[in-house]
């Protein structure tokens, strides 16, 4: 009569999953879409940088590219914290997430440059 199941959550691990899922489906849409680019002709590589191979890029992205990505996940963790409690879907948590985050990361990209 009085039974009224409590609310479903969405599980903290498939969440997380789920906005790995969606940075692992972004880094490989760079890598995928860098790897397709023609190399330009009569290249001047008088300037850091301007004249690496496609695995020298990919790389150099790895290594300048962490501590972005460390603060990206360490910022969707605290966001699945906040939302699993709330939404049922793990699915919706993890993107909600991972979409949270990016946006984190643009507005603290905004102010740097700004600041700058």
């Amino acid at each position: 009569m009085d039974d009224v199941d409590a609310p479903r959550r969405a599980s903290f691990g498939l969440s997380a999953l789920v906005a790995l899922g969606w940075y692992a489906t972004a880094i490989a849409a760079v890598f995928v879409g860098r790897s397709g680019m023609p190399a330009t002709p009569n290249q001047d590589c008088s300037a850091a940088f301007s004249c690496l191979t496609p695995q020298e890029e990919i790389g150099l992205m790895l290594i300048l590219g962490a501590p972005v990505l460390a603060g990206l996940l360490i910022t969707t963790l605290v966001i699945i914290g906040l939302l699993a409690r709330r939404v049922p879907s793990s699915i919706l948590a993890g993107t909600l997430s991972a979409l949270g985050s990016a946006a984190v990361a643009v507005v603290v990209g905004a102010v740097w440059q700004g600041a700058r």
